[in-house]
């Protein structure tokens, strides 16, 4: 029998949220709602990125670089919205000395923005503690059920695999990696299909 509703039913891997590059032409501000960070290896492989996992990978039997790439969640006050920031290894080691300092990355004010109109061009980060007074943060959200539902894999197929420089690594089943995206573009400018045309 047909059954209708006003909603669509929830996605069993969690909520998901918008994938957040620094742009070019203005910068990104936000609160960090983890303790810390999270990253992996990835391909922009076939038009899109997806995680590596060495073991049979075929972006690495085709010879494609990985780029190691991490996430944190950033919350807006103004707008109330949740992203999903990610960032190279650069701005990682930025991050973890922050927290080194810290303790957490909960609660730090970033802004991020990049040196010139380049879309390659390095991102300059600036962290301070946030002025939270007037300020409630919401619970940090599933970082790894956003990103299956952004890489379009089962909930399960990611773990924590250790942590690589103080900061927790994925290990993700590169079988599951491969099908095909659920969620249209989030409008990021266009990238090389060359194996070395990758953005920062």
């Amino acid at each position: 029998m047909l059954t209708f509703d006003e909603t669509p039913p929830p996605d069993p891997r969690g909520n998901s949220l918008n994938l957040m590059r620094c742009p070019t032409m203005r910068p990104v501000q936000g609160i960090i709602l983890s303790d810390g960070l999270i990253g992996t290896n990835t391909h922009y492989y076939k038009g899109r990125t997806i995680p590596c996992d060495s073991e049979g990978c075929p972006a690495c039997g085709e010879g494609w670089p990985w780029r190691w790439h991490c996430w944190v969640p950033l919350f807006s006050p103004t707008t109330q919205v949740t992203v999903l920031f990610e960032m190279t290894a650069r701005c990682a080691e930025i991050l973890a000395a922050h927290k080194q300092t810290y303790t957490t990355l909960r609660g730090t004010l970033l802004k991020a923005q990049r040196l010139n109109s380049s879309p390659n061009s390095k991102v300059m980060l600036h962290l301070q503690p946030a002025d939270l007074r007037d300020i409630k943060l919401p619970p940090c959200p599933d970082i790894l059920g956003a990103l299956s539902i952004i890489w379009n894999i089962e909930r399960p197929s990611m773990s924590v695999a250790g942590l690589l420089k103080e900061i927790p690594h994925l290990n993700v089943q590169q079988d599951l990696a491969l099908q095909q995206p659920s969620m249209p573009s989030n409008g990021n400018s266009p990238r090389s299909s060359k194996p070395n045309g990758r953005p920062s």
